[in-house]
């Protein structure tokens, strides 16, 4: 185990603390765990001079700031294993990156399983992609997304392929769950260093959504599709997270198969570390480099 800095242990220990905000009432465990995630973000509050409206033409929130600049857009998606999170519980994050692209930040509200299985948070991210197409064009916006939100980011780029849509100037995984057959050695090597996701919570995660789908459909798992073609890449990830091969993996493939892409492991970060900037150096690292890359791309 590495040291850890004040900050970096705060944010460790807010994380393994999510589930003390969860109620306790007769609706089943995973619609709990919802509320919990919505009022454990809640201690992150949206900066005084963010906007938050509801985004054109598909569920979800738009988040502007004063350095936003017209034209210029990130469709962010937020994770929770496609069980739980929304737009609301990313508004503090989406302030943040729209002041660090200078840009309008998008956060969808996608279909969450069990309800919806596969592959109803794909279509629904195909949907938000094509409603922000009737005004922004594809050389104006990047998508990105935390977790199972950066997977389905990186889904999106091949089903946009699959469908000869254009693809989006640039992508910004953030953690990014590529791989639902939840098999990488990392699972095992930090199973004692991440503090908020294991092996068998992903497993459950992955069975609620897909059902009985291939777990290795490129759709559902980025990591085992064909790679050629895409928008040049940003992916960000912890040292700490269990989750790291599958950025570290897709990463490899990715540029295997031409794409311009590259990845920040940052020491001793835990999971969506992002939620933490307002007091972690780290995250503000993260947002701004991730800001940067945006405005690179999305001239």
């Amino acid at each position: 185990m590495i040291s850890l800095s004040a900050e970096l242990a705060k944010a460790h220990h807010l994380l393994a603390t999510m589930g003390e905000h969860m109620p306790v009432d007769d609706r089943p465990e995973h619609v709990r765990h919802r509320d919990a995630y919505r009022r454990w973000s809640e201690q992150f509050p949206v900066p005084d001079d963010a906007l938050v409206t509801a985004a054109p033409g598909f569920p979800g929130l738009a988040v502007t700031t004063p350095a936003s600049v017209a034209g210029r857009a990130l469709l962010y998606f937020h994770g929770g294993g496609y069980t739980e999170g929304s737009a609301y519980n990313h508004r503090e994050v989406g302030a943040r990156l729209a002041t660090a692209s200078r840009g309008t930040v998008y956060l969808p509200d996608y279909p969450l399983a069990p309800e919806h299985r596969f592959p109803a948070a794909l279509d629904a991210a195909v949907a938000a992609y094509r409603a922000l197409l009737d005004t922004v064009p594809a050389t104006r916006i990047a998508v990105g997304g935390d977790s199972a939100g950066g997977g389905l980011s990186l889904a999106l780029l091949l089903k946009l392929k699959d469908l000869a849509l254009p693809l989006p100037a640039a992508a910004v995984p953030v953690s990014p769950w590529t791989d639902l057959t939840v098999s990488a050695p990392s699972f095992a090597e930090r199973a004692d260093r991440d503090p908020f996701v294991s092996r068998e919570a992903l497993r459950g995660f992955a069975a609620g959504y897909l059902g009985d789908h291939d777990p290795r459909d490129p759709f559902a798992s980025p990591l085992f599709g064909d790679l050629t073609g895409l928008p040049p890449l940003h992916l960000e990830v912890g040292t700490e997270e269990v989750m790291i091969d599958d950025s570290r993996r897709f990463h490899e493939r990715a540029l295997a198969a031409g794409v311009a892409s590259e990845l920040v492991e940052t020491k001793g970060a835990p999971h969506i570390w992002q939620h933490f900037v307002s007091f972690l150096p780290e995250a503000a690292a993260s947002v701004d480099r991730i800001g940067a890359f945006v405005r690179e791309h999305v001239a």
